[in-house]
């Protein structure tokens, strides 16, 4: 009975370091890391009531499996927001148009939220760093040139590398892109933009003007409106009309400050190496939740 008991554990142990060499967990690690995701609420029935959506209400699958969430609850903390805007000289759109998207985004912001601008060309340049100042906001669109060509995947990774990765402990990080899309020639791939905006929990939105190759195929490079629904839709976000900046400020604020939640739960069942796919669903089928599309795998 004692030879077969070692047997057994002899081959328990086996079987948990072949798991752990596979890159899976085994059944019995209990050390899972939590993760976070920013879940905006889209619409529900009482839009006044932050806390009328309880976990109860919501299945989150991660690669396909259930999980158990840990919380649902409203994110009641200040927002880190870049605006980054391409003011290339075949952007089609004015500096006017695009110094009046800063104004409406900056007027809308509320208490306790910051607000960077950057413009780029071939190279980003922070034209204001961040402050809650409307009027120093408002006047940095005077800085706004129009030259150059846009290599917009660049500015995006810059931006998530030089600024929002210095922001610790910010749940609410915005970039605000004004553009049609366009990259020209970046050296970063979309693959990698993509990752890491969803590794870093940043959401896109975009104030969109008119496509500048109206939709003409591109040999190296994605067509411009393809690149801007993916980055929204792979991070959560959403696209408005550059020229109605004043409508989509309104609503981008407002979903920052009252329609923000933070869901937390443990992954289990899943390749913690390897990017998988989210779904959230709602029992209830007036409410809508969006948040990005996949967790990205843990890196080495």
């Amino acid at each position: 009975m004692k030879q077969l008991a070692m047997i057994v554990a002899l081959l328990l142990t086996i079987v948990d370091i072949a798991a752990a060499q596979a890159g899976r967990r085994s059944p019995s690690d209990t050390g899972l890391t939590a993760v976070t995701l920013p879940v905006i609420l889209e619409s529900a029935p009482a839009q006044g009531d932050r806390n009328a959506i309880s976990r109860d209400q919501i299945e989150l699958y991660d690669g396909g499996i259930i999980q158990e969430i840990e919380y649902f609850r409203p994110d009641y903390s200040p927002a880190k927001m870049v605006v980054l805007v391409d003011n290339t000289e075949r952007m089609q759109a004015s500096v006017a148009e695009m110094t009046e998207a800063v104004k409406a985004l900056a007027a809308n912001l509320y208490q306790g939220d910051q607000m960077m601008v950057i413009g780029y060309d071939e190279q980003p340049e922070i034209i204001q760093d961040f402050t809650d100042d409307r009027k120093k906001l408002a006047a940095g669109g005077a800085m706004f040139r129009k030259k150059d060509s846009p290599k917009s995947l660049d500015a995006l990774q810059a931006t998530i590398n030089d600024v929002f990765r210095l922001q610790i402990g910010v749940t609410k990080r915005v970039i605000v892109l004004i553009s049609d899309g366009y990259d020209w020639e970046s050296t970063t791939p979309v693959k990698s933009v993509v990752e890491d905006l969803a590794r870093e929990n940043i959401v896109v939105y975009v104030l969109q003007t008119q496509d500048r190759t109206y939709g003409a195929p591109r040999r190296r490079a994605m067509k411009p409106v393809d690149l801007i629904e993916k980055l929204t839709k792979a991070t959560g976000g959403r696209a408005f009309p550059l020229k109605e900046s004043q409508q989509a400020a309104r609503e981008i604020l407002q979903e920052l400050s009252e329609r923000w939640y933070q869901l937390s739960y443990k992954p289990k069942g899943v390749n913690s190496f390897n990017t998988r796919r989210l779904l959230i669903t709602v029992s209830d089928p007036k409410i809508h939740l969006r948040t990005k599309l996949e967790q990205p795998g843990e890196s080495f």
